[in-house]
């Protein structure tokens, strides 16, 4: 606590960056940067036999992270509900499309899933830098390697540093409690229902 009575951060945003990083390579060794972060999110999948939205026991911090071996960019989710965290490939057959504060997604094992940001800043940074990763590995031949400096890759690596998480991988509950809870709305099913049929049209014509 400081002179003036106001407690003091424990952890610079350098320093936070640094210590989840250390976690994440006790997850994955071979991550190398942080990219991004996105301080919560709450995940949805969408089932194809049932043409309806359910909510995945998948929810936490996001971090778009950068490794030094293939695949080289994936997005990693700290999963605050139970010890399973999702992990995806960004690079191959990954695609998505953005509605703030959603992000509808299909995975090379074509599974759509559904992301919900708590700060919708958040949410356009992530696709911004999801757009920037794909535009940059469609101009890879697809079986060269990715050069190490001075590459259309290297420029991700200039991400705002206002999207890192002002605290540690694992914050207080007080702090988890205080997120609003995920809107289960009409407006939320609706947009995810007409996304997916658009992306599936849009997939197998």
């Amino acid at each position: 606590m400081s002179q003036n009575g106001k407690l003091m951060p424990n952890l610079d945003q350098q320093s936070t960056k640094l210590l989840n990083l250390t976690v994440l390579q006790r997850i994955d060794p071979f991550v190398e940067e942080i990219l991004i972060t996105a301080a919560h999110v709450t995940f949805y999948e969408f089932n194809i036999e049932l043409s309806q939205w359910s909510r995945k026991d998948v929810e936490g911090s996001l971090f778009v992270v950068k490794r030094n071996t293939q695949p080289r960019f994936q997005f990693i989710v700290m999963n605050r509900r139970n010890t399973d965290n999702l992990v995806e490939n960004l690079l191959g057959d990954f695609e998505f499309e953005i509605q703030v504060p959603y992000l509808l997604y299909r995975n090379g094992a074509q599974e759509v899933n559904g992301i919900w940001f708590y700060n919708s800043r958040e949410c356009e940074e992530v696709a911004n830098l999801f757009s920037r990763i794909l535009n940059a590995y469609a101009k890879v031949p697809p079986r060269s390697k990715v050069p190490s400096t001075k590459s259309e890759f290297e420029e991700l690596e200039a991400v705002p540093t206002m999207a890192v998480m002002d605290g540690p991988l694992e914050p207080s509950s007080a702090a988890v409690s205080g997120v609003a809870d995920v809107p289960d709305d009409p407006a939320f099913i609706n947009f995810f229902s007409v996304r997916y049929y658009s992306l599936n049209h849009l997939y197998y014509s």
